[in-house]
């Protein structure tokens, strides 16, 4: 059972990641707060209950990027990609894990959650920043709604059966290291071309990460601006 004061278990994590486990509070604004002094690797997560709101369970990681941010920003959908395949493993092989543009999670077309990009402040589109910050917030349960199908948009990792959400983290953290090593031997592309074919709306992803539909070119930097998946409260239920 998921509770706001101690961790559900230690993680089992490959290197260079370093948990720390965040008993109240923002996952993503503590991971920003410890990323200059902790570097790359940082790894924060949380867990909550509530009476009356949604459960959550949510983590955040430290990246250090080695390129300008206009190119790093496009970790942000190697991370979707990560988040995709660790749900997808750990779910009924019948489920169907898709992403709406950019950050949405949705699992048979509910939403489970999403993923917000923090960046280091002052780092322009040609700076290196100093850090980049990947926070994930998912809907553990939804234990306040009255009745069942209330919120048919939305779904939770206790109703879909996930009975341990820490291996989401852990399975993240390993496909995280994969997807870099996909990038360095084979290029942004394929895995752009693999997240378009996730998305909930027909399109590409450029080069440049950014989205071309039918209404036109969606650019990332502009989308990370608006999260819309998620209200003051975290992920919309």
């Amino acid at each position: 059972m998921l509770d706001d004061l101690s961790a559900p278990r230690a993680l089992l994590l490959p290197p260079p990641y370093t948990p720390h486990w965040l008993a109240q509070g923002d996952a993503l604004t503590e991971a920003c707060r410890l990323a200059p002094g902790h570097g790359a690797g940082t790894l924060v997560w949380h867990a909550s209950t509530s009476a009356d709101q949604p459960g959550r369970f949510d983590f955040a990681v430290v990246l250090e990027p080695d390129t300008p941010l206009a190119e790093a920003r496009k970790v942000f959908l190697l991370g979707m990609l990560a988040l995709g395949d660790a749900v997808a493993v750990h779910c009924p092989p019948e489920r169907a894990v898709g992403f709406g543009w950019p950050g949405e999670l949705l699992l048979d077309a509910g939403r489970l959650g999403g993923m917000r990009l923090c960046v280091a402040p002052d780092a322009g589109e040609g700076d290196v920043p100093d850090w980049m910050v990947l926070g994930v917030e998912l809907i553990a349960d939804r234990d306040t709604l009255s009745a069942p199908g209330e919120r048919p948009d939305s779904v939770s990792l206790k109703e879909e059966d996930f009975t341990d959400p820490p291996a989401i983290l852990e399975s993240f953290a390993a496909y995280m290291m994969l997807n870099f090593d996909r990038q360095t031997h084979g290029g942004f592309a394929p895995l752009a071309a693999r997240y378009a074919g996730q998305l909930s709306r027909a399109g590409s992803v450029t080069e440049a990460g950014d989205f071309e539909g039918a209404e036109g070119v969606s650019l990332l930097k502009d989308a990370l601006e608006h999260s819309h998946w998620r209200d003051a409260l975290g992920p919309k239920l």
